[in-house]
């Protein structure tokens, strides 16, 4: 890898709506201490006008529009607006500290070999102030069996070699969540990762962000990209399989319970006899499946026309567009 004065740097900002967050996203890239650098800000189709919420911006974004296709759609479409050796990516919700940048090129220059950095994030509530608590755990080098345990790698802190995210195909647009998920699993198979400890990236929480639905939605698509995963060949000989197999089992619990919850009770009970496919068997797995039996025979279930009964249809139903998939 050439040194990072030759290298060229593109900021990658999906966005949809919102915009009073992009413009707070957009100030942190404007005070970033490394000077050389393109931002792209890809519109995914909003209703609002980024054109004019951006404009003039001291960050100097260039504009790309598109239908909407969610966050992985957006990004991929930022990188190919670019022909930027390294990325960096950061959502319009989220914020940068000033070394941001500085600190992770310094690592890539002194570590060629590595062609994926990420840290921690630090939580702040809308407001902007820093929330307490613990950041999660994380770790660096070939991290793919502590990265099928927990998913610990977070879009906003992550600058990466254009070559390695063009030849994984970057995100796949398919999925409505955990796109950067599924992605960082299957870079882990070929790559180190590099690890900054301090935590440079803010994680603004918010309403939308914290809702029931999207939790929900969340723990049903990471239990498919798990399952997938787990059962691809670049994970042969990665993985603990009797690890591997209870961490998914966990997670099919756990999505049947948020589920049921919101009253999907055929995906619920779909989701418990995978989850007992995989080893769960606890007494709460028996109990929620028949609540969820008894929920079926008093008519509970919310969709009497067709509900998605499966994974694989779980994840694209949700009767939600793209746009509000963030």
């Amino acid at each position: 890898m050439p040194g990072m004065s030759r290298s060229t740097i593109a900021v990658v900002v999906p966005a949809f709506n919102r915009c009073d967050l992009l413009r707070l996203a957009l100030d942190s890239v404007a005070r970033q201490t490394w000077r050389d650098f393109e931002t792209i800000v890809v519109d995914d189709g909003s209703t609002q006008d980024i054109a004019a919420a951006i404009e003039g911006h001291p960050a100097r974004p260039r504009l790309v529009r598109q239908s909407n296709s969610g966050p992985g759609g957006a990004r991929n479409r930022g990188v190919s607006a670019t022909s930027a050796d390294v990325i960096a990516f950061l959502d319009s919700d989220d914020e940068w500290l000033p070394t941001k940048l500085e600190r992770f090129l310094a690592c890539m220059e002194a570590r060629p070999d590595v062609p994926i950095w990420y840290g921690p994030m630090q939580p702040i509530d809308s407001e902007g102030r820093l929330v307490a608590g613990r950041t999660k755990d994380c770790v660096g080098g070939r991290i793919t069996a502590a990265l099928f345990q927990s998913s610990f790698v977070h879009v906003p802190t992550v600058v990466m070699r254009r070559e390695v995210f063009d030849a994984f195909g970057g995100f796949n647009p398919s999925l409505p969540v955990c796109e950067d998920y599924d992605l960082w699993l299957r870079i882990s198979t070929r790559h180190e990762f590099g690890l900054v400890p301090d935590p440079l990236a803010l994680r603004r929480l918010h309403s939308q962000r914290l809702s029931k639905s999207s939790m929900r939605r969340n723990l049903v698509v990471k239990a498919r990209v798990l399952e997938q995963f787990m059962h691809s060949a670049d994970a042969r000989g990665l993985l603990d399989m009797e690890l591997a197999q209870s961490r998914l089992a966990r997670v099919l619990h756990a999505s049947a319970r948020a589920a049921f919850r919101d009253r999907r009770i055929r995906l619920a009970r779909e989701m418990i006899a995978r989850a007992r496919e995989y080893g769960a068997t606890l007494p709460r797995v028996g109990l929620l499946s028949l609540a969820a039996e008894v929920a079926l025979l008093l008519g509970l279930d919310r969709f009497d026309d067709g509900p998605p009964t499966t994974l694989d249809e779980a994840w694209a139903d949700d009767r939600l567009p793209l746009s509000q998939r963030r």
